[in-house]
């Protein structure tokens, strides 16, 4: 992530001029004058570059001797030439097995240091697997799920993982310290110079705490957004919210083959939709009332669970719009609480949001001159209150 943001951040992307932009861009034959910036499904850089290289795409290889920086970010990162400046490097997969005249960032789900590689400054490495085995001229510091050392450091080393070993081909000529919650494998043939200090993950531990904390906070902040958009819905369009509530009662099953249907088929006809330029703006335009329709058709469902809750406990004052907002409010509750069971919670909620969108379709389809249901949900509020009063 420090690559991507340092790759995001370069300045040298701001000077970009005449990119060269291709499925499989190589470059070969004389050195380049100036900054190099390539993206492609493919890169491979076979030429000098006298300025930075900044490249993209699914598979970036350079051989080749840069002057300047390093700046790649892709599936697959393979650098075997001399970067005579700094490193940044982000990606699926990250190999450096040359030069680097400086430091080295890098970041992906495997990050490689071979051998043959030399670094002359410090390398900060995280990822996935990081596996070090080559050489770094100053401080190494490496986090992962596991961190292999077997390459030769000239000052401190500090590791932060799940697993971490230590080679018997590694020569430290400083300190190691490495945060784990277990104690790393270090061969005898290791050879380290300075001393080795152990530490428990206290922070990791905190800084675990602390996330709870904000998981927590940010679901209700989530579930008091969902509470503000209901009550809006509400006071806005009663009636529809009224009769696709009652929808999801009476036509459970409809309402649940069409929201399923619609699930599938919307995004589907959006991405065909986009396949040329003047259907991009109408393919945008359907995934984000594609997305609104979810959030509205969750909101129907509360909607009909809050309902059933007024017609339980407040049979007599269920139609007034302070007992719907309480009973939507309990409903978004509960649902955010059954979204919380391990297995079930995740797929209950999905069918609640396909059924809430299903009912929220049909209810339009079916009175499709008045959206709203002003004519029919006045109708059908008369018929209960006149049956209330007679009861």
């Amino acid at each position: 992530m420090t690559a991507v943001a340092l790759l995001l951040l370069s300045p040298a992307l701001a000077g970009a001029a005449d990119p060269t932009v291709g499925q499989t861009v190589v470059r070969k034959g004389p050195a380049v004058a100036s900054d190099l910036y390539a993206f492609g499904g493919g890169v491979d850089v076979q030429a000098d570059v006298e300025g930075d290289l900044v490249a993209g795409g699914g598979r970036v290889v350079n051989a080749r001797r840069v002057q300047g920086n390093l700046i790649v970010a892709a599936g697959s990162v393979e650098i075997g030439g001399a970067v005579m400046r700094n490193v940044r490097a982000a990606g699926g997969a990250v190999t450096i097995s040359g030069r680097v005249g400086r430091n080295v960032n890098a970041g992906g789900g495997t990050v490689v240091v071979t051998p043959e590689a030399v670094i002359e400054g410090r390398a900060r490495l995280v990822g996935g697997e990081v596996r070090m085995a080559g050489t770094v001229a100053k401080k190494l510091y490496a986090a992962g799920a596991v961190v292999v050392i077997g390459g030769e450091v000239q000052e401190d080393v500090e590791l932060v993982a799940q697993e971490i070993e230590v080679l018997p081909t590694a020569r430290i000529k400083g300190n190691l310290t490495y945060w784990s919650p277990r104690d790393a494998r270090i061969s005898p043939k290791a050879k380290i110079q300075g001393a080795i200090t152990h530490n428990l993950p206290e922070l990791p531990r905190a800084l675990a705490r602390t996330g709870a904390a904000l998981i927590t906070v940010s679901r209700l902040l989530f579930v008091a957004g969902l509470i503000v958009t209901g009550i809006a819905l509400f006071l806005l369009f009663p009636g529809f919210t009224r009769m696709a509530s009652q929808t999801v009662g009476s036509d459970p099953v409809k309402s649940l083959g069409l929201g399923a249907l619609l699930c599938v088929t919307v995004p589907v006809l959006a991405i065909l939709t986009m396949f040329t330029i003047l259907g991009i703006p109408l393919g945008l335009i359907l995934f984000l009332a594609y997305l609104a329709s979810l959030l509205v058709g969750f909101l129907v469902a509360a909607f009909f669970l809050g309902d059933v809750f007024a017609r339980a406990f407040f049979p007599r004052a269920r139609h007034s719009k302070l007992v719907r907002v309480l009973c939507l409010v309990v409903a978004l509750g509960i649902m955010a609480l059954i979204n919380q069971l391990p297995y079930v919670g995740g797929p209950l909620m999905a069918v609640a949001v396909l059924i809430g969108l299903g009912a929220m379709s049909l209810h339009i389809w079916r009175h499709w001159d008045d959206p709203e249901g002003t004519e029919e949900a006045d109708a059908v509020l008369l018929g209960e209150r006149s049956r209330d009063s007679l009861a």
